[in-house]
């Protein structure tokens, strides 16, 4: 795009992105309706896929849950010639020990028994302090603290109705 020198330039420049923008929604509903209807087109057939495989790892974890004695000693999987199956360890989370306790009771029992694992980390409430920026002026600039709002351009298209081909 050439340099815009004056109101006309800026005009016909607004006009061609207008233009850029429109062609762009209409390329895009397209490529949506597109979308749309090869997900359609394949939803029945991917659902069958989908079943069958949610059908399949079931049985074959029913079968190495009741089969432990087929994995080779130390190991977690069995490979087959189509692929594997076996056991991944999950990711460590803590839970409570019985139904008997709450977050609440543990979090007492925490503070009480392994107070290095309790958090009070300190923070700015930056939204209040925002919030009342006018009134706390004086004290931000003692914080090294200072409320800023800068500006964005836009430029924002009219944008006409988008119909589908």
């Amino acid at each position: 795009m050439k340099k815009i020198k004056d109101r006309n330039n800026a005009e016909a420049a607004m006009h061609e992105l207008a233009l850029a923008a429109n062609n762009r929604r209409k390329l895009i509903a397209r490529l949506d309706a597109e979308k749309l209807a090869a997900e359609r087109k394949y939803a029945a057939d991917i659902e069958v896929c989908t079943q069958f495989i949610a059908e399949a790892e079931a049985a074959l974890e029913a079968w190495a849950v009741a089969n432990p004695e087929e994995f080779p000693k130390k190991k977690k999987s069995i490979k087959f010639a189509s692929g594997t199956i076996g056991f991944r360890d999950g990711k460590p989370k803590l839970e409570l020990a019985s139904k008997t306790w709450s977050w609440e009771k543990a979090l007492d029992a925490v503070q009480r028994f392994l107070p290095n694992f309790i958090r009070s980390a300190p923070e700015i409430d930056k939204a209040a302090i925002i919030a009342q920026a006018n009134e706390l002026e004086p004290a931000l600039r003692t914080c090294g603290l200072k409320v800023e709002q800068g500006e964005k351009f836009f430029a924002k298209p009219e944008l006409t109705d988008t119909e589908v081909q």
